[in-house]
């Protein structure tokens, strides 16, 4: 806090605060009035005599010194600054304005959007800008950039593009805004001021360091009024990914409640024709899943949107998803052909509508091997490689060489020992699930289709396997299912025995339901390598695989409407992409007029959803401005003027002292 005088060549003037002193030290005593005749000369004396004497009423003397110290302070015209003083409008200065416009801008308090408010308070600063000053605004976005190409006196066309100006739906890089604006000052002249006007999002800026220069005034304008409580979709997941035709997908929608109360929501899903709604109830500051089951029609690619009940910040409320529906599998099995375990592998399989057996085909989607031939080992992990999902439920003679090509497995780990029960007199083996957090057990949870690992069994495969890759393990360890990704497909062990005589686990409600996921989740072979999840700052793109014409190609949106995309034929092979960052939604690669391609793009909802702010003066730098900006700002700029208090001082102590000289008057009267 300091202090300036605008007429400071008054100065001297502040002698005259001596004056009630040295009136009250050397006033003449009025002579009291004698009726002796004979004392008359003592009265000529009295009047010739100035009494200098110690003052006896320091209240009257200190409201009439308080008077008039004050009536001088008033035409000195003294200013108070409450913070760094700044550049006076009409000196050549350069001021930069960093304007936060990333996806938490939106939040709507009180009517109005904390962007809308930014911008209110960033034309004020502009409006107070002087003819000499130049100016610059920078963007605080995913790719923060400047106004202009560097500092200019064009006010009216800085406030003209905040009017134009729009929320983004983009996470926000404070370090190189504020890089980018120290590098526009930089390019300048005179005084610098470097303004930032934001909410000041805490997950945004609390582990931002800003180093500002020493000749650089910063001012912090925060634009959040309120507490801001949230409910967000923070992510939508299809399993499987790529869902075969004729099945049902699940859909997992995870909402969470950003706020210190209870949070009651409605989640409603939109897919083809079907539209679903499921009511979910978020604890404080936790999350919910709302769970769906589509069916999936014909093999094509669909899109599919979830949202929730309009809020005070609805860019979170919805997300978008695309789904590619392949056709039915086909599967080939082999092994003995009177095997009783193939028998029933074969007939549960075939209970399946989405999938075709087949006793050969090229680089089917699912193998199947029962006690096969151990020369097959390597050829059937060459088939997972290039993409199939391979389930094997290998015989003894696997032991060695067999099981090390297949699993991939050392030496120390390749012993396969058959184990058998007599099944009259010896207590069964059971199983029990392993990695109780697998999304394989989800459908199972709620107990409606039995308990996954149940069954009873008296033969199987002694071996060893790693404790992350067993899903159904026996009562003393024994891997009784595993899974290992090999490639582009998967491996699946299967050492549950399945003929009657030696097991009852196919008599269990849990048999079918379980092989059907565990093919569902581990079927994603020769998944495609397109991505169709966007979040910003990345920018929606499709790349082909082949060479195609720029004319051959559109983008579109749901709607149906083109939206303006680049060709980069610098890669290869070529690469479609959006000209600019999409708002959140589902979009559409054409190809000569049919959708060749989808892709979702989403709201950031891990960086942005979360509204909480953090006060800019815990930041440790700049000053902090809490009031109006054009108020404050001119607080800053031209300082608070206190001669009108001065005036209000003297004219109190004045009629203070009127009063008490009065008083003084009747008591000696009296």
């Amino acid at each position: 806090m300091t202090f300036s005088l605008l007429n400071a060549s008054l100065l001297a003037f502040t002698a005259l605060i001596a004056v009630p002193v040295l009136a009250h030290l050397f006033a003449k005593a009025r002579p009291r009035e004698f009726l002796f005749p004979s004392l008359q000369w003592l009265r000529q004396v009295e009047r010739k005599t100035t009494n200098l004497r110690k003052p006896k009423d320091w209240l009257l003397l200190l409201l009439r010194t308080l008077a008039v110290a004050a009536i001088v302070a008033a035409f000195l015209q003294p200013l108070l600054f409450s913070g760094a003083q700044l550049t006076a409008a009409n000196a050549r200065k350069t001021l930069v304005l960093v304007v936060d416009r990333s996806a938490s801008m939106g939040f709507v308090e009180q009517g109005q959007s904390r962007f809308v408010r930014a911008t209110a308070q960033a034309e004020d600063i502009l409006k107070g800008a002087g003819s000499q000053t130049l100016a610059n605004i920078v963007w605080l976005d995913a790719v923060p950039d400047p106004e202009f190409p560097d500092p200019a006196v064009n006010v009216n066309a800085l406030r003209d593009s905040l009017r134009r100006a729009q929320v983004t739906q983009e996470p926000g890089e404070v370090s190189e805004s504020v890089r980018i604006a120290l590098e526009q000052l930089g390019r300048g002249e005179g005084a610098k001021e470097l303004y930032v006007i934001s909410d000041f999002q805490s997950s945004a800026w609390k582990n931002v360091t800003l180093s500002i220069p020493p000749n650089v005034k910063l001012l912090t304008l925060p634009v959040a009024t309120t507490e801001a409580s949230n409910a967000a979709l923070t992510s939508l997941v299809v399993q499987p990914e790529r869902p075969v035709s004729g099945t049902e997908a699940r859909v997992l929608c995870r909402v969470r409640n950003f706020s210190a109360a209870e949070a009651k929501t409605t989640v409603q899903l939109a897919f083809a024709e079907t539209r679903q709604s499921r009511g979910i109830t978020l604890p404080p500051w936790g999350e919910g899943v709302a769970e769906f089951r589509v069916p999936c029609g014909a093999a094509c690619l669909q899109s599919l949107a979830a949202s929730l009940p309009e809020d005070a910040f609805p860019a979170d409320d919805r997300r978008f998803a695309s789904i590619e529906i392949r056709e039915n599998w086909r599967v080939v099995s082999e092994g003995p052909p009177q095997d009783a375990s193939l028998l029933l592998w074969q007939r549960a399989l075939a209970s399946f509508g989405w999938l075709d057996l087949k006793s050969t085909a090229p680089d089917p989607e699912v193998r199947l091997a029962v006690h096969a031939a151990p020369d097959r080992a390597a050829e059937l992990r060459s088939a997972a490689e290039r993409g199939a999902t391979v389930i094997c439920q290998p015989g003894e003679d696997w032991s060695g060489s067999a099981w090390m090509a297949f699993w991939n497995a050392g030496s120390k780990d390749a012993a396969l020992r058959a184990e058998q029960l007599n099944r009259d007199k010896d207590k069964p083996w059971t199983m029990q699930t392993a990695q109780e957090d697998h999304s394989l057990w989800q459908v199972f949870r709620s107990g409606e289709f039995g308990d996954p690992a149940a069954g009873n069994l008296w033969r199987r495969l002694h071996l060893k396997l790693a404790d992350d890759q067993i899903l159904l393990r026996y009562a003393d360890g024994v891997p009784a299912l595993a899974v290992q990704r090999a490639g582009k497909g998967w491996l699946l062990l299967w050492n549950i025995e399945l003929d009657e005589t030696m097991s009852d686990r196919v008599q269990q409600s849990s048999f079918l339901v379980l092989l059907g996921e565990l093919l569902l989740h581990h079927g994603e072979s020769g998944v495609s390598t397109a991505l169709r999840q966007f979040i910003p700052p990345q920018t929606l793109f499709w790349q082909p695989g082949v060479p195609l014409a720029v004319d051959q190609v559109r983008l579109n949106d749901d709607a149906g409407r083109e939206l303006a995309a680049l060709h980069d034929a610098a890669q290869s092979p070529p690469v479609f992409r959006a000209r600019e960052m999409l708002p959140p939604g589902n979009y559409r690669w054409m190809l000569d007029g049919q959708a060749a391609e989808r892709a979702s793009v989403n709201f950031p909802a891990d960086a942005e959803s979360d509204l909480r702010t953090l006060d800019p003066a815990s930041l440790g730098i700049g000053k902090s401005l809490t009031l109006s900006a054009a108020a404050a700002l001119a607080a800053q700029r031209d300082g608070l003027p206190l001669w009108p208090w001065c005036v209000a001082i003297a004219v109190l102590a004045l009629l203070l002292e009127s009063l008490l000289a009065r008083s003084a008057i009747r008591m000696q009267t009296t």
